[in-house]
């Protein structure tokens, strides 16, 4: 991690409410993704079923979209190996540093992990140490 030139953040909402589910539909829109208005309608029907069950029901809104953030990571991880670099997901890091070094809360976020990425040096010792999953 010492040398790693990028160095990123994965970050989540720190609110999750109609005018954000409103402008990530039309994003979407935007973007393309739906074929038709019904589509569009039906898109933001289920997003919104998930999201009120979390917010509303459950109460539960910031953790599932640390949950979400969570699932990205996997995937960004398993990209970057394809790539053949290194990469290692870190969450002892004091995120209120960091949020208040980029600004974060203002911008509505929170950072969740830090990943940097690159090719691990020679001399990292722990490289090619057996790596321990479980102790049973």
């Amino acid at each position: 991690m010492l040398d790693a030139s990028p160095c990123g953040g994965l970050l989540r909402e720190t609110a999750m409410d109609d005018a954000w589910l409103e402008r990530v539909v039309d994003q979407e829109e935007a973007d393309g993704r739906f074929a038709t208005p019904e589509a569009k309608a039906a898109n933001d029907k289920g997003r919104r079923f998930f999201a009120d069950m979390h917010r509303v029901s459950l109460k539960d809104d910031h953790q599932w979209m640390a949950k979400q953030v969570y699932l990205n990571v996997g995937n960004f991880l398993l990209g970057v190996a394809a790539m053949g670099l290194d990469a290692v997901p870190i969450e002892g890091f004091d995120a209120e540093v960091l949020d208040a070094e980029f600004g974060l809360k203002e911008k509505g976020y929170t950072s969740l992990v830090v990943v940097p990425v690159g090719h691990h040096s020679i001399e990292d010792f722990n490289a090619g140490l057996p790596e321990i999953t479980s102790a049973a």
